[in-house]
Parts: C-alpha cells; sequence; structure tokens
C-alpha cells in the first residue's frame, strides 16, 4: 500500500452531498472503483453489517475517496439518525474525537468550493490557523483544516485522560510519541511516530466535545489508521495489560481495527502488509 498514508474515516449526515464537497477539491479516486455505496444492514447474510450494528446502528452507508495528488483517503460513514444515539462500547469515549487537516495549494478557495458544492450541509465560517498555514471549519459537527502544509489528523485529549492514552500508544502498540512544539496555542502535543503519515494527539484542558445527536464521536465512523504495527506483539500486550479491545481482530492479510481506552478507533497494518 505504500509508506505515505493519511487515512481519516468520519461520520457524515448526507452522503452524497459531503462527496460533492471533498470532489470539488480533488477527492475524485473511489475505492475499487465502485460505483455506489457500500449498504451494510443488520440482516441474515449480511456479516459485516451484524457484526458493526451494536455499534453503529442497523443500517449505514459507507463511500471511500481519495485525492490522487495528496494521496489523502477519507472514509465516510453515514449513519442513520438512530445509530448517532447508540450507546458507545466502554465507558470512556475519545474526548474530542478528530481533526482532520485537507492539503490544498489555496485553503480559502477550496473552502469556498467545497461550501457551494454543498449548501445544503451545515457549514461554519472558516477561521484562521496560522500555525497550519490555513483556515478552520466544521461541517457535520466535524473539525477540519484546509492546510498548505501535508493531510495530518489531530486525535483531542482533555488531561485528565491523556495518561492511559499515552501508555497504549507506546507500550500496547509500540509507537513513539515525540514532545513537539506548540507554538504559542498553549496546547501539549505528541507527534506519534512510525505510523505513517502525520498524527499528533492534542492535549488541552477543556477539549471540545461533539453532543450525542451529532454522532461523530461513534466508534468505527470517525477513525485513523496506523501503518508498520507488530500485531502479533500487540496482541500479546493487549491481552496483558488489559488496555484496549479488537473491533475486528488482526487477519492472515495483517488488518486490524482496535478500540482503545480512551475510545480511539483505529486501524492497523501489519508492517508485511506496508
Amino acid at each position: 500500500m505504500g509508506e505515505t498514508q493519511a487515512h481519516h474515516g468520519v461520520t457524515v449526515s448526507d452522503l452524497e452531498a459531503m462527496t460533492a464537497a471533498i470532489a470539488a477539491i480533488g477527492f475524485t479516486a473511489i475505492e475499487g472503483d465502485a460505483t455506489e455505496p457500500r449498504n451494510y444492514r443488520n440482516e441474515p447474510g449480511d456479516a459485516v453489517g451484524q457484526m458493526i450494528a451494536p455499534t453503529l446502528g442497523d443500517e449505514i452507508r459507507t463511500w471511500f475517496i481519495e485525492n490522487p495528488a495528496t494521496r489523502q483517503q477519507l472514509d465516510l460513514v453515514e449513519l442513520t439518525a438512530q445509530g448517532t444515539r447508540l450507546d458507545r462500547p466502554g465507558e470512556a469515549p475519545a474526548q474530542g474525537d478528530l481533526t482532520i487537516g485537507i492539503a490544498t495549494d489555496d485553503p480559502d478557495g477550496a473552502y469556498r468550493a467545497m461550501r457551494e458544492a454543498a449548501p445544503g450541509l451545515e457549514w461554519s465560517a472558516t477561521s484562521p490557523c496560522p500555525e497550519e498555514d490555513g483556515v478552520a471549519f466544521t461541517v457535520d459537527s466535524q473539525r477540519y483544516v484546509l492546510t498548505r502544509d501535508e493531510p495530518f489528523v489531530y486525535v483531542h485529549y482533555a488531561r485528565s485522560g491523556f495518561a492511559t492514552a499515552w501508555r497504549f500508544f507506546q507500550r500496547v502498540l509500540g509507537y513513539r510519541l515525540k514532545s513537539i512544539s506548540t507554538q504559542g496555542t498553549g496546547d501539549e502535543r505528541w507527534a506519534l511516530e512510525g505510523g505513517g503519515g502525520r498524527v499528533e494527539l492534542v492535549v488541552e484542558q477543556g477539549t471540545p466535545v461533539a453532543g450525542p445527536d451529532a454522532g461523530k464521536r461513534y466508534l468505527g465512523s470517525n477513525h485513523f489508521r496506523l501503518l508498520n504495527a507488530d500485531l502479533e506483539a500487540i496482541a500479546e500486550r493487549v491481552e496483558s495489560s488489559g488496555l484496549g479491545t479488537w473491533f475486528f481482530p488482526p487477519n492472515e492479510a495483517g488488518f486490524s481495527q482496535i478500540i482503545g481506552p480512551t475510545g480511539e478507533f483505529i486501524e492497523l497494518y501489519d508492517r508485511s502488509a506496508s
């Protein structure tokens, strides 16, 4: 699959509208040349639909689209209104979920193009994001940054929950966290190294949390991908530490999905598959 990998999953309220919005800024490559979204249902004969139903509801539609120029991938997940209100597995869901950074040469122009392509979605105005040389905004309760730099994802934490997350990423998953400068923002930030693409953990007091009706923090609909995992070693450490729960256990192809102890939903690819 290649080393560079910026793959981010997000809940949307209208799959077609959000597809149009990101297509307007260069996301045109569809997974497997599919012609329509995947539709998973909680019914006999749909093994995936039955597996995900307790987490995401009885029916979801998904659409996977990539920007060929930047190789960033967005996995859009449309939940039913009932699905957004399901209880989350575990007692401590991810505290602030994701901010997704999308690379573009013209952040202001890209925002206008997205909004014009999908005017029916709920868009905020933009605000300057100088640390990323771009602009920030929300749509469908999801935070985005349009950046002139490389694609990225911020995973947000409140200070009270970060110690557990730190142990999980370093001692269970085996990735290195490196403290990085915050350029005067006041946040504590850590770069996750070795997982492919740019992933940063942002620790701040009073992390904003979306209301339950947004649905965007539900496991499996907002996720990110890490490469170069030693899945055999991780499986042993998950069992011995009690930190993390397999949603999709490692398979022969070297793929798995894991729920972290503070609610992170992460796709892991074994180093043999990277």
